[in-house]
């Protein structure tokens, strides 16, 4: 009988019942194409997106996520994380990893969450190759409230670094290609954190004005390249999420790891985080606003040009986020009208 638990009971009952006479998921045309593919996963999107601000910017991420970045992993046959919603693996190489991946620790502890990206890592571990197609396609809910995402963010980080370990043990099988985005995607956030906090601690006003309008051309750039891929206009709100990689989300890729041993803290506390990446920032931009303000003053006495262009980028940042919010929300507005 199925103990009480959570998705990984669910999975290992189901996967368990399957058991070895059962093989129609090597129909599947993609994995009967190369004997080395163990297991392929299709595009996932979301169901509803008409629901928040959180879920419109989750749909849009998980286009980005499944047609970009797991498109590429495919074209190298090392797609990281085969995802839950429609994922299909070979059942006779399943079988041999299913108890191993269902009795997992970490530190002691038996693991309940990440159970789709280690499931893809034991398939990764036998050297055999994951792979994804768009023309499989699925919907999923997300979640549409701030703390219920948050939630799921810091869940979703601690077993991405926990696994992260594990996968590091395989890289030699694969293609060097996951070996490269691994070690990016490892170090790329405490870069980005190190670097914001540097930057409102020890940089002037106007380092800390540019690089926000900098990550905002280089996230609206990125938009109009999905626009062009996807062929449809809504992604340019994709920019918007550029915010993201300055706000609790990375802070959630360190605090998220304290106490790795302790299942509770995926799951409480959710507004930790937030509220000392919160203080970091606002501390820092008040005292560089004070470190900098007799410069500021004189600067705008005797150079116009400084002042001129520090007006301008302000002037430039502000109405950026004005005109796309605006845009938002007169989209969304219309998306409710037309939704029966």
């Amino acid at each position: 009988m199925q103990r009480w638990g959570g998705k990984r009971e669910v999975m290992y009952t189901a996967l368990k019942a399957l058991g070895d006479s059962v093989d129609y998921i090597q129909l599947v045309k993609v994995l009967e194409s190369n004997h080395k593919y163990g297991a392929v996963g299709g595009d996932v999107m979301i169901l509803n997106d008409k629901e928040s601000y959180i879920s419109f910017m989750s749909s849009l991420r998980y286009w980005m996520a499944f047609n970009i970045e797991r498109a590429c992993q495919s074209f190298f046959n090392c797609v990281s994380c085969i995802s839950g919603p429609l994922g299909l693996y070979r059942n006779d190489l399943l079988q041999q990893f299913l108890e191993s991946w269902y009795n997992q620790e970490f530190l002691g502890s038996h693991c309940t969450f990440g159970d789709d990206r280690h499931l893809t890592n034991r398939m990764l571990s036998m050297g055999y190759a994951t792979k994804y197609t768009a023309r499989s396609k699925c919907y999923t809910e997300t979640p549409a409230q701030f703390l219920r995402w948050l939630n799921q963010q810091t869940r979703w980080t601690k077993s991405y670094f926990r696994e992260w370990l594990y996968n590091a043990m395989w890289w030699h099988k694969h293609h060097l290609w996951m070996t490269y985005e691994s070690i990016v995607s490892g170090v790329f956030p405490f870069f980005v954190t190190a670097t914001i906090i540097q930057l409102f601690w020890k940089g002037s006003l106007w380092d800390i004005l540019w690089v926000l309008c900098c990550i905002q051309l280089i996230g609206l750039m990125k938009a109009f390249y999905a626009c062009i891929l996807r062929g449809d206009l809504v992604m340019v709100f994709m920019s918007l999420y550029s915010a993201l990689t300055c706000h609790p989300d990375h802070e959630q890729e360190h605090l998220g790891n304290v106490g790795p041993a302790h299942r509770w803290w995926a799951t409480t506390l959710p507004l930790l985080p937030l509220s000392v990446w919160a203080a970091i920032l606002l501390g820092g931009l008040c005292y560089t606003a004070y470190k900098d303000e007799p410069a500021v003053l004189a600067g705008a006495r005797q150079d116009c040009g400084k002042r001129a262009s520090w007006c301008s980028g302000s002037v430039a940042y502000v109405c950026y986020w004005t005109v796309m919010l605006l845009l938002y929300w007169v989209w969304f507005r219309r998306v409710l009208q037309e939704t029966p």
